[in-house]
């Protein structure tokens, strides 16, 4: 992984991971790279990314003034990501309260001028309305697969949004990315802490989706990245309307994952301690401890029955490979997969965050693949078979 800033691999993995769902490295060094050297101060960072975002929010008012709607779109989803890059580090109260509201607002500003034309919606849930965005399969006459896209610890359907974009769309297949117990919306603006039981939100979700009739109900995919993989398994593992699920990042006990961290005061880790408590609904990080413990895949895999692709980097170091293989070993499916992304071929930290388009693209066709929307693969051309066979054939 580029390490931006030099041995601090919790900033340095949040840069990339912004870069991941569109943002510009020179736009970000603008304003980073005073930050580069000396301590980590989080009030600079913070301060850093919210000026970042500004300017981009200032550059998109230039190209509104000018009727150059499509810019100002792009311009104003990246200052949304950079608003929640540095929200994401930034200790719960004021400071972080406000870079989250003026990433919604950017974000909201954004979609009236971008292409993919995503949908508010709000689905009822035991927890309370969850928030997300559907964004339509293109070109759509009738009722199309969708695929629902769950957050990790600590990003945002916004984020999500910036990392898939049209890639589903394209594709022929729905995508809702949505906020969640423990994520977005309810926990920062309602307090909701995560829950371990994810097949609760998973089936108000799916129920909602019945009730579309541009939605395919019986092509329901289930994507979850990071800590959503262990959100999505379980909740395909015990929501069998669910029809194709995905791991982008793979999990199996997480209790255990967070002990380890707890114990070495792991320097890979992604998110500040302090985070645990406030995901889980907790006072302390001892109970936090206690109740992530429950975040368990062992019991809930051998349910999961359903087509399934693990997604893992070989130098993952927020969880082992060892995990990836245990949960696929675990899974009842008749098809399941494992794809590791070497160092050699790039993708091989955490959610491949490093060079993540080939998983990307490798994610989205296997969903139009097992939800049917893939078309026949023409054969390669004979020049190209050739030259795989032997590398010094020219074209």
């Amino acid at each position: 992984m580029f390490y931006y800033f030099p041995n601090n691999y919790m900033w340095s993995s949040a840069l990339t991971l912004s870069m991941m769902a569109g943002g510009q490295l020179n736009q970000i060094d603008r304003w980073l790279s005073p930050l580069r050297d000396g301590d980590p101060n989080i009030d600079d960072w913070t301060k850093a990314w919210d000026g970042a975002a500004a300017q981009q929010e200032e550059h998109a008012a230039d190209d509104l003034r000018r009727g150059f709607a499509r810019s100002a779109g792009e311009r104003l989803l990246r200052a949304s990501t950079y608003y929640l890059t540095g929200e994401r580090q930034t200790p719960v109260g004021p400071a972080k309260t406000n870079s989250y509201q003026r990433a919604l607002h950017a974000f909201n500003q954004a979609v009236k001028y971008l292409p993919e034309k995503p949908e508010r919606v709000a689905v009822s849930s035991p927890d309370g309305p969850l928030p997300g965005w559907l964004i339509p399969a293109a070109g759509a006459t009738g009722p199309t697969p969708i695929v629902i896209f769950y957050n990790g610890f600590d990003v945002t359907k916004e984020i999500l949004y910036g990392i898939i974009r049209d890639q589903f769309a394209t594709r022929g297949i729905g995508c809702l990315v949505i906020d969640t117990p423990g994520t977005g919306e309810p926990l920062r603006l309602r307090g909701v802490a995560s829950r371990p039981d994810y097949e609760v939100p998973t089936a108000a979700i799916v129920d909602y989706l019945e009730t579309r009739a541009d939605v395919d109900a019986d092509r329901i995919g289930l994507l979850g990245i990071s800590l959503g993989g262990y959100y999505a398994p379980r909740g395909a593992a015990f929501e069998h309307r669910i029809k194709a699920c995905v791991a982008w990042g793979a999990i199996w006990d997480y209790g255990a994952t967070w002990q380890q961290r707890w114990e070495t005061s792991s320097k890979t880790t992604s998110v500040p301690f302090w985070q645990l408590p406030w995901v889980m609904g907790t006072d302390t990080m001892e109970q936090a401890l206690q109740r992530v413990k429950q975040w368990t895949l062992v019991d809930a895999m051998p349910h999961l029955t359903q087509s399934l692709l693990i997604v893992h980097g070989e130098h993952d170091g927020a969880v082992p490979v060892e995990d990836a293989q245990k949960a696929l070993a675990a899974a009842g499916s008749v098809d399941k997969e494992l794809r590791i992304f070497t160092i050699a071929e790039g993708g091989s930290e955490h959610v491949s965050a490093d060079d993540p388009d080939p998983a990307r693209q490798l994610i989205t066709d296997w969903f139009a693949d097992r939800l049917h929307t893939l078309p026949a693969t023409p054969q390669p051309a004979a020049w190209f078979t050739d030259r795989l066979a032997n590398p010094g054939i020219q074209p």
